[in-house]
């Protein structure tokens, strides 16, 4: 099925009942635009908005700033079951000023979920949270959006973007493109001994040589794919179907159409929400690598569960 294009925000918000919630890979620019265009379209109703400059009250302590936000907003739950909900509590006494990003991501969204809005825009969501954050925010989301709460959100990373509840596009070249879930036709991992290959990437004006079992994971964005090694990032100039071909003889699975992901880095299988998939590996950052849903029986067969 054809790619769903949307030629500007305008169009982008006149599919927001269609699509339920939006979720936008797109560079740092965009997220301005896409947040100034969202508060005059949301004028006069019920909405929240976080951006990564809200810092909140900086000589306040965590407990105190949620404090005012639960009085104003008269939220019924106590407080403490408010910052459980986002692993708040062992932060209690921190001032604000002291919070890491991610804690401080945990915290706004803490705050917006006493206000009851109809809409939410969210800038980089889960940039900065560990698995555990990650997790919370991503139960916290399907929850609010089986409530009828919308939620439009903007990222930088598509592996960010895929994860959301809802339907996810990336901006490139002046336009919105939908990023396909699941992609039906992927081959099954064959039985086999490994090739003996090196996969070429480039490092400025270089090209190294990788060898597979040092690759984390394979990602495909803005037309460009990328092998992911020591947290690194280094473009490769071969498709996804070709490096699809080329690494599935060294252990690696199509789980996502923007991912391969090599399975002898998989530490588990999570599924987060009802309809958010992932894959969590090894490596140092412990990447959350999503999983379609139509993969999922494939990826069973492949490890006999």
């Amino acid at each position: 099925m054809a790619s769903i294009i949307q030629e500007s925000i305008e169009n982008l918000m006149n599919n927001l009942d269609t699509c339920g919630c939006l979720h936008i890979e797109c560079n740092q620019e965009i997220m301005e635009e896409l947040f100034l265009y969202i508060k005059e379209y949301m004028r006069g109703r019920n909405a929240a908005y976080i951006t990564l400059q809200e810092k909140g009250y900086e000589r306040d302590t965590v407990r105190h700033y949620l404090r005012f936000f639960h009085e104003l907003f008269g939220e019924t739950r106590d407080l403490d079951t408010v910052m459980d909900a986002f692993g708040l509590l062992p932060l209690s006494r921190r001032r604000m000023r002291d919070l890491k990003p991610g804690e401080c991501m945990k915290t706004q969204l803490a705050r917006i979920s006493m206000q009851q809005a109809e809409f939410c825009f969210l800038e980089e969501p889960l940039l900065n949270l560990d698995e555990d954050g990650t997790r919370r925010v991503l139960h916290w989301m399907e929850e609010q959006c089986g409530n009828g709460v919308r939620f439009i959100t903007a990222h930088s990373s598509l592996r960010h973007t895929l994860l959301m509840p809802g339907t996810a596009f990336y901006y490139e070249n002046g336009a919105f493109h939908q990023a396909e879930h699941e992609e039906e036709d992927s081959e099954s991992l064959e039985e086999g001994t490994f090739e003996v290959l090196k996969i070429p990437a480039k490092s400025g004006s270089r090209v190294l040589l990788f060898d597979p079992k040092d690759i984390d994971y394979v990602e495909s964005s803005n037309k460009n794919n990328y092998i992911s090694v020591r947290g690194e990032l280094f473009l490769v100039q071969r498709t996804m179907d070709q490096l699809e071909e080329n690494l599935k003889k060294s252990g690696f699975f199509r789980c996502h159409r923007s991912y391969l992901v090599n399975l002898q880095k998989v530490e588990r299988f999570e599924k987060w929400t009802k309809n958010s998939y992932v894959l969590v590996l090894n490596n140092q950052d412990n990447s959350q690598i999503p999983l379609s849903k139509g993969r999922l029986a494939e990826l069973k067969e492949t490890f006999q569960w």
